[in-house]
């Protein structure tokens, strides 16, 4: 308990509330378009990549958003013991990072769901603490539909687009009670990111329904962690919570209009709607000195030697958490064409072209989790190898570019290595973390 609190101190008074915002020297979000191959061959009918990169503002320390915070624990019988220990420790450890300026609501779920905390303000902390230890303790099953729903509510009720808004779900097991199915579950998330509330989901242990707990999170844009062990619970909240206390925009929309000859082929990574030659991604929040961004895949019209064309339009928008208004960015964006490959090649933007390629083994990851699934590990070793393998051939004289390539390789190669010696319900968890942080870009 003492090094709980001693944690929760130090990132409380690391990020202090936000009391008095705006002023005419805002800080913004910093947007950058940029395409992997800004000069292509003439006549060329290669792929290109378009790379739209946001980074968060720095934050000042004391000027954090408010949070508005719903904690979804699950307290089925699977918890008893150590793991409803170690959840009620993580749920006063969020009590205790937040301050009177906070929201905290607090949702217990087994056979159904109950509101143990209504949402409130974070003034009387050992009130709240006692409630927690008072209601939190296994019982029944896994109504996890109910938990999240009663989450949204509760969260729906102080809604503000101006302050962080956000549930962090605990589950251990499959959802098994009430409506189950992930079609059902991604409904749920569905509606909490129409409303701008992002779902955290935390797996713990060997059991839960990974593919669920990751769908929730993506379409609500949250982070997902899989917790092996129930003592690793409090370094998993910590780490939420120093996104949560930093975030610095929120309703984040890039729409890409590409020209007409241009086909956008796919999205590498995060999830959008393609419709024509439009491309709109949504993301619900950006981080303090956090990249996130939009990838997508085109296939441009042919050009003429020294020729320049309009290849696309980036219209950027978000709120500004610290101006409290909407800021806009549009860029456009052009390709260049020459005969000369070696001047093709100087112009190669390495950083993009890194990416693409860490995105695609996260494409091909996918298929070996399906290889998995259907009983031939061998065949999902070989893709795993096969990407350790494309990735270790890639060179890069961009330090940046090369570090990234680098540190994915051995994440590969420890993926393709730990196949056969690891239980085939944590590797499979694993696997599935890592290639949703890759998507997601989750830190």
């Amino acid at each position: 308990m003492v090094k709980i609190k001693q944690a929760a101190t130090l990132l409380a008074l690391s990020l202090l509330p936000l009391f008095g915002l705006a002023n005419a020297a805002s800080p913004v979000v910093s947007v950058k378009s940029e395409l992997a191959a800004p000069i292509m061959l003439v006549d060329s009918e290669d792929k290109n990549y378009l790379k739209v990169s946001l980074t968060g503002f720095n934050l000042d320390s004391q000027r954090r958003s408010p949070i508005n915070l719903a904690l979804v624990i699950d307290r089925s019988t699977s918890m008893s013991g150590d793991r409803i220990e170690k959840a009620r420790e993580a749920a006063i450890l969020a009590v205790n990072m937040l301050t009177p300026t906070d929201t905290l609501s607090v949702v217990a779920y087994d056979n159904s769901a109950e509101v143990i905390i209504p949402a409130t303000k974070v003034s009387n902390k050992p009130a709240l603490i006692a409630s927690i230890q008072r209601h939190i303790r296994p019982q029944g099953m896994t109504a996890l539909f109910a938990g999240v729903s009663k989450g949204i509510g509760q969260v729906d009720k102080h809604l503000n687009q101006e302050q962080v808004n956000r549930i962090i779900l605990l589950s251990d097991g499959q959802a098994n009670t009430g409506p189950t199915s992930i079609g059902e579950l991604a409904e749920l998330a569905r509606i909490a990111a129409k409303k701008g509330i992002a779902i955290t989901t935390i797996g713990l242990g060997d059991d839960y329904n990974e593919d669920l707990m990751t769908t929730i999170a993506g379409y609500s844009d949250g982070n997902h962690a899989f917790v092996a062990n129930s003592a690793d619970l409090e370094t998993a909240f910590t780490k939420e919570f120093q996104d949560v206390m930093s975030v610095v925009a929120q309703d984040v929309v890039v729409q890409i209009k590409t020209g007409d000859r241009v086909k956008p082929v796919r999205l590498l990574g995060r999830d959008g709607e393609i419709s024509g030659n439009v491309v709109n991604v949504k993301l619900n929040q950006l981080y303090s000195n956090q990249e996130k961004y939009v990838l997508l895949e085109v296939m441009p019209e042919k050009g003429t030697d020294n020729q320049q064309k309009n290849l696309a339009d980036v219209n950027v928008s978000y709120l500004n958490l610290s101006s409290k208004r909407q800021d806009r960015v549009n860029e456009r964006v052009t390709v260049s064409y020459s005969r000369s490959a070696a001047k093709v090649s100087d112009a190669v933007q390495q950083e993009v072209l890194a990416e693409s390629e860490i995105q695609k083994t996260a494409l091909a990851n996918d298929e070996a989790i399906r290889l998995i699934d259907a009983g031939r590990k061998d065949e999902a070793k070989k893709v795993l190898e096969s990407n350790a393998s494309k990735l270790s051939g890639l060179s890069f004289s961009s330090p940046a570019a090369e570090k990234k390539v680098r540190e994915s390789t051995e994440k590969q190669r420890r993926l393709a290595e730990d196949i056969d010696s690891k239980e085939a319900a944590t590797y499979r968890k694993e696997l599935k973390e890592q290639n949703y942080s890759v998507k997601q870009q989750q830190k």
